[in-house]
């Protein structure tokens, strides 16, 4: 009855967390196709369950002397794929804050930010077993991201060809949560190439 909880399955937990990430991410590309308060909410759903996962996993960590990934390694790809389905809600937040419409390069973008996502979640599925998978995977993560970015230059661009100053600035806000998303899952593969030389 009083037996010590044994040690949770930090590969298993790293999938479950990237699984929900990437249908945070998926549910953001809905929410851009089509706008609704439910797809919008589903959003943060998927948000929620990342975090409740990230718990378990910090939880875990911190609770276990001998981990299968370096400890400060395991912590910040955790923390920083978490970072892609908070900026997923962020995004839908801030739409709704600023009473705007998705348009055809946030979708764009955030259908770049789901094949990245896609991805880091194929990186972790491997990441116990097959590191050859693992590189190749993050190496495309890692394009995707130069990808993503030249979207956004590219909306921006286009944005600003626009004379409304209002739309400038609430559309150039959510163009950048996009291209800070990208970023994290830059650096979350950088995170599993070095994990992948040290295993």
């Amino acid at each position: 009855m009083f037996k010590r909880k044994e040690s949770l399955n930090f590969y298993g937990l790293l999938i479950q967390q990237a699984q929900v990430i990437r249908d945070a991410v998926e549910a953001l590309c809905v929410f851009c196709e089509t706008p609704t308060q439910e797809n919008g909410d589903f959003v943060k759903v998927k948000e929620k369950e990342a975090d409740t996962v990230r718990r378990e996993l910090v939880d875990d960590i911190n609770r276990t002397f001998i981990t299968p990934i370096d400890r400060d390694d395991l912590y910040r790809l955790s923390s920083s794929i978490d970072d892609l389905a908070d900026y997923a809600w962020t995004t839908v937040k801030e739409i709704r804050i600023y009473d705007i419409q998705p348009d055809a390069h946030l979708l764009e973008m955030a259908r770049t930010l789901l094949k990245m996502a896609d991805g880091l979640l194929v990186c972790v599925q491997n990441l116990e077993k097959n590191h050859a998978v693992v590189s190749t995977e993050a190496t495309k993560v890692k394009k995707l991201e130069n990808t993503l970015n030249v979207q956004f230059h590219k909306s921006i661009a286009e944005l600003f060809e626009a004379d409304d100053i209002k739309k400038i600035l609430k559309y150039r806000e959510i163009y950048s949560h996009m291209n800070h998303a990208a970023d994290k899952g830059d650096f979350s593969a950088d995170i599993l190439l070095d994990i992948v030389v040290k295993l």
